[in-house]
This record gives C-alpha cells, sequence and structure tokens, in this order.
C-alpha cells in the first residue's frame, strides 16, 4: 500500500481498537514513540529516552506531521517505515538535506539506498573512493561518474565538456561532481573559478544540492523571474535555492509590498532564502503594524527575517518615541532590520546630549555616525524634516499647484515643495525631529494642513513659545475660553489698534512667527529657547530614553 501523507495516520490507525490508540497517545505524549509502536508492535521505555536524545538529538520534539513527511521522503528511496524506525536518526535530520542526500545518491549511480547510506551521506561521498564503493557493491563496477554527471545537463554540448581522468582508486564522489558543476556553470553563467570557490565557501548547500535541482533553480531564475546572468553571479544562492521552495513562493504569494513577486524578488533576491510561509506571516505582520507598501518597498530586506524577529522587533521599537517620529518615513522598516545598531547608536546620541538625530545617522554607516558624533553642533537630515512634515499632512488639502498645474501632490512631491521653504531658515537643520513632530501635532489641533504647510518654518521653534502666542492671539480673535487667563507674554501695543475678529489663520501663525523672531531681531535664533541654554548644550530639547 502506497503510504503519503494523508493514508500514513489513517493505516495504523485503524489496526489498532480506539482505546488502546488513545491510551498510548496519553501514555507517551512522543509522537516518534507512538510511531515505533504502531509500525514494530515494541515499546520503548521512557527510560531510554535520555540516551535516545543523546544519540539522536530533537528526536523528542518531532512532531506527527514531521514524521510523515520524512517517511515520504524515505519511501521515495524505497525504505520502509519499518527500516527507518530502526533507524531513528533519520527522523532528527532535516527533511531537505535528507532528501537531496538521497537524490544525489541515486544520481550517482548507487544501486541500492539503504537507511545508513543517507546517514552516513558525507562519509561515503567524501571520505570513500570510487574503488571502495565498487569494492562494496554499492555502485556498479562499470560505472564512469564523470560521465553519469554529465549526461544531468543534456542541453550541455558535447563539445563544450570537458573530461579529465580522474582515478577511482584516489577520487571521491565530490571531488568529481563538484569537478563537473563548475564545468557546467562555467559553460552556461560563465562563472570563472574564483566565483565557484566563493559560492562553495559561502553557500554550504551548492555542493550537497543534486544536479537536477541546481538545474531546475537556474531555469526558474532565468526563464521565470527573470534575472540576467550578471545578477545570478553575485548572487550565488540562486544557484544554490531551492526549486521546491521557489516554486512555492511563485504560486503562493501573488505581490510583496503591492508588486508582483516575481519583480519583488529581482529587487530583494534573497527572499528566495526564506520559505512561502515566511513571506505571507511577515507581510500579515507587517500589515498588523500599519507599514505601507511605500515603507516596504524601500527595504525589501525585511522579507528575508524571520517571522517572529520581525514581530518582536517591531513590538519593542514601537515603545520608542524615536521610532514613533521616524514612523512615516519611507525608510522605516531599515530600522527593524538594523535593530542592534539602531538602539546602540540612540544611546551614545543620548551621551553625547545631541538631540537632533536623524534616521540615516541611526542606520547609515560607521563613518557617517561616527563623524556625526563627534562633531561639533547639531544637525538633522533635511529630506527626513521634510518626510516627517509631509507624511503629517494630507496633500489633498494642499492647495498649490505643481508644475504640471495638477492640484493633487504625491508625498514625495510635497516633500520636494517642502525644502526649499525650510531652506529659507538658516537654523532649519537644527532643530530636533521630535520637536517638531510635537508642533505638528499640537497645531493640527487648530488649524488645516493647508495653513500649516504655508507656515511650516513655524515648526521649527519651540512648541511651549508657540502655544503661548497662539492661545492668546486665538483668545483674541475667537474669545477662546479653553485656556487659562494667565499668560507669560505681552504683545506691542501696536496691536492695540488691530481688529482681531477680522485675522485668518494664515495670519495669526504669521504673527506667531513674527512676533517670536522680533525679539531676535530677525537672526533665526528664536528657535533656541535660550532660557535653558547651558555652555554644554545646543538645546533645551530632552532626547527620549531608551525603552
Amino acid at each position: 500500500m502506497r503510504i503519503n501523507r494523508r493514508s500514513f495516520p489513517l493505516l495504523f490507525k485503524h489496526c489498532l481498537p480506539c482505546l488502546n490508540y488513545c491510551a498510548i497517545r496519553r501514555l507517551h505524549e512522543i509522537p516518534f514513540f507512538d510511531l515505533y509502536h504502531r509500525i514494530t508492535g515494541k515499546t520503548i521505555p521512557k527510560s531510554s529516552l535520555p540516551k535516545l536524545k543523546k544519540k539522536h538529538p530533537n528526536l523528542d520534539t518531532v512532531s506527527r506531521e514531521q514524521l510523515q513527511s520524512t517517511l515520504q521522503i524515505l519511501q521515495k528511496f524505497g525504505i520502509t517505515p519499518l527500516e527507518a524506525c530502526e533507524n531513528p536518526h533519520l527522523f532528527s535530520m532535516n527533511p531537505i538535506s535528507m532528501d537531496n542526500y538521497g537524490e544525489i545518491l541515486k544520481e550517482c549511480g548507487f544501486l541500492t539506498i539503504a537507511p545508513t547510506h543517507i546517514i552516513r551521506y558525507h562519509t561515503l561521498v567524501r571520505a570513500r573512493t570510487i574503488s571502495q564503493l565498487k569494492k562494496e557493491g554499492l555502485i556498479d563496477s562499470n560505472l564512469k561518474l564523470d560521465n553519469v554527471l554529465h549526461d544531468c545537463f543534456p542541453e550541455w554540448p558535447e563539445k563544450e565538456k570537458k573530461y579529465q581522468p580522474f582515478p577511482d582508486s584516489s577520487t571521491s564522489i565530490l571531488t568529481i561532481r563538484v569537478y563537473v558543476l563548475e564545468q557546467y556553470l562555467n559553460w552556461r553563467l560563465s562563472v570563472t573559478t574564483d566565483e565557484f570557490k566563493k559560492y562553495c565557501r559561502n553557500y554550504l548547500p551548492l555542493k550537497h544540492r543534486p544536479m537536477c535541482d541546481i538545474k531546475e533553480a537556474l531555469n526558474l531564475a532565468q526563464n521565470e523571474i527573470k534575472f540576467d546572468v550578471p545578477c545570478i553571479r553575485r548572487n550565488g544562492f540562486i544557484i544554490a535555492s531551492d526549486p521546491v521552495n521557489t516554486k512555492l513562493i511563485l504560486e503562493k504569494v501573488e505581490s510583496l509590498a503591492g508588486i508582483d513577486i516575481r519583480e519583488a524578488i529581482r529587487i530583494e533576491p534573497a527572499i528566495l532564502k526564506n520559505n512561502y510561509n515566511s513571506l505571507l506571516e511577515i507581510k500579515q505582520i507587517l500589515e498588523d503594524f500599519n507599514i505601507k507598501n511605500e515603507a516596504q518597498r524601500h527595504c525589501m530586506r525585511v522579507y528575508c527575517m524571520a517571522p517572529e524577529s520581525v514581530r518582536e522587533r517591531l513590538q519593542h521599537l514601537s515603545t520608542l518615541k524615536e521610532y514613533r517620529v521616524l514612523f512615516s518615513n519611507p525608510r522605516v522598516l531599515s530600522l527593524v532590520v538594523h535593530k542592534v545598531k539602531v538602539l546602540n547608536r540612540l544611546e551614545k546620541i543620548q551621551e553625547a546630549k545631541k538631540q537632533c538625530y536623524s534616521l540615516n545617522h541611526l542606520v547609515g554607516s560607521n563613518q557617517i555616525f561616527n563623524s556625526y558624533i563627534n562633531s561639533f553642533g547639531n544637525k538633522a537630515c533635511g529630506r527626513d524634516i521634510a518626510v516627517l512634515i509631509s507624511s503629517s499632512l494630507d496633500a489633498d488639502k494642499i492647495k498649490t499647484y505643481d508644475r504640471n498645474g495638477n492640484t493633487k501632490l504625491s508625498q514625495s512631491e510635497l516633500t520636494e515643495l517642502i525644502l526649499p521653504k525650510l531652506r529659507k531658515h538658516k537654523y532649519w537643520l537644527h532643530t530636533a525631529l521630535n520637536a517638531i513632530d510635537e508642533n505638528i501635532q499640537y497645531l493640527k489641533q487648530f488649524f488645516d494642513d493647508n495653513v500649516i504647510y504655508h507656515n511650516c518654518l513655524l515648526l521649527l521653534y519651540p512648541v511651549a513659545e508657540i502655544k503661548q502666542y497662539i492661545e492668546l492671539l486665538l483668545k483674541k480673535r475667537d474669545k477662546y475660553r479653553r485656556y487659562d487667563d494667565v499668560c507669560n507674554i505681552q504683545l506691542d501695543p501696536v496691536y492695540n489698534m488691530l481688529n482681531y475678529d477680522l485675522l485668518t489663520d494664515h495670519q495669526v501663525l504669521s504673527l506667531v512667527l513674527y512676533e517670536m523672531e522680533k525679539k531676535h531681531h530677525f537672526t533665526g535664533d528664536g528657535v533656541w529657547n535660550k532660557a535653558n541654554k547651558t555652555e554644554s548644550e545646543d538645546f533645551n530639547l530632552p532626547i527620549q530614553q531608551i525603552v
């Protein structure tokens, strides 16, 4: 009877009375013990578990699904469930590696494949010579292994093949396999000897991947995903990738970051290292944390991580004020990818009493960060400031015109319009992002996005001072009663003749900016609160403590 994933549990469950079956499950609670009992009719005493675990690691944690998958793989090589149970180490092996080992032995002409052959695969292909294997009757005495391996690639022209005499008495299977594979990759991709050595050193599965899998992986890469040859040569793991996993990714994952899965893989080829279930799980996690597709496209490397790591890092980072301020930045996921680096740098920034951090300082090269941390003064990244402002405003509500005369703006277009406005202030790079974010949140309570956009220079100033002027002017204009009557500022007497009722929102914010800068002779120094400034500090804005 054919044993597969569906029929296997039913086959043995009906061989025993239901009560007995349930009793065994309650007794052992270790799936392999149940399998062993059902196959052999014998019971493994619990006292043997420590010895089994020492000899066969993780045997007690293998699930029923994993046991069935292993049996299904072994069936391809003619290994029965009874033979498998008599060699329990098979169930401790990685199923993909075990499948590869069996396929390679079959590919190399092994007459039969026993459980011990798969278990001792590395000994057979590395340490045993061809003559020893022939003498033991494992392969045919007349077999020419290099010819057999060359025949695995029928598309390879005979005139392009290079044969080298390998004496059976001193040559292992692995030596011939590596030689043939290097020649094939040289013909198909023009891979050099140095590149091939680097692949074998960096991508260990390559030397132990069946030739048919390598050929299929390359066909998928070139014909389905449309990688060009230089890209494959730069990313040797594509050659060593599992074609079964690649097919599942292409079939089960339609898109990532809002783009077709094939295009996503072309952007970040290392996605092929992950399995399709992990990709779908990461996609859902990013959706749960409201990470936009644009941000995902700026950092596709997040799909190369383990889902558990992505979730844990997002949960931790979301407790930091720095992350919440940078959340709208298109490159915010780089904080997730480089979480350890980010936390270490935030600590150093805090120790150096610098507040004007930017995303580039947190995730950039060590040279960029060291230059920032050791330099005098405090500067943020201008684009990070503009992105923070533009992402906090609704572009559809901004009344302006782009070069084409359209009123609707994208976030990137709005960012480009904000940058020249901010550059008018000579100290625009010297305001912390968290201070700008605090100003935006405060102003949005009373003013629409269009007014804030046209007065975006106001966002560079201390929120406490802005708040006092706005409270006073709104109270005079609207008889606003929400705030206390106590106010620490006085307007110039010239304003006594002003009709406050006629002030627009735009004029209110313009007056606030005018009054704050008038005290500093319009030098721009109003961006700093002089009252709390000390010789060792550039700003009075406290940096957020690392959670």
